[in-house]
Order: structure tokens, then sequence, then C-alpha cells
């Protein structure tokens, strides 16, 4: 593999801050639609201080990894298994 950096997360489609919850409600409590979206201006307007400003699209690049082979499973599928694999670390305690 060629020296240097790399963007690594798992493959799939790019998706909303939104969409990432509602999956994660949805596969915690079946709540999804308790996720209501909001613009990056409506999540920074209670700020106490300064705050980064985020940009509006900001999706890391996967083509230079790809390009070298290297295989990764799909965010969504990955997220499912942990959040299943946490629920039943729950279970047996």
């Amino acid at each position: 593999m060629p020296y240097g950096t790399y963007d690594c997360m798992g493959f799939g489609a790019v998706r909303s801050w939104t969409h990432i919850a509602k999956t994660i409600f949805d596969l915690t409590n079946g709540n999804g639609d308790k996720a209501i979206p909001m613009s990056i201006a409506e999540y920074y307007s209670g700020a106490k201080g300064p705050a980064v400003p985020r940009p509006a699209h900001s999706a890391l690049d996967m083509r230079k990894l790809a390009s070298t082979g290297f295989d990764m499973f799909g965010w969504e599928v990955e997220l499912a298994d942990y959040i299943s694999e946490l629920k039943s670390e729950i279970t047996e305690v």
C-alpha cells in the first residue's frame, strides 16, 4: 500500500446525521421517527460560545483506499452488528 493518509470508514451510502440517528433509534428501540432533522444553523443557535462552522456536506473520500484493493464492510451492516452485540451484552448482565 502506498504511503500516505487515507480516509477509512465503512463503505456505503453517504447519509445525514438525522438518517444515522433514525437508524440507531430504529435498531435500539424501534422509534426512529423521534429523530427530527435540523439545519446546522438551528443546531448551533443555542451554542453558549463560539462554534466551529461545519460544511454543509462533509463525506469522506474513500477512493484512495479503494484503489489499494482494501475492502471494508458497509457502515450500515457494521452499525447493525454493533448495536446487536451491545443489546446482547446488556441482556446477559
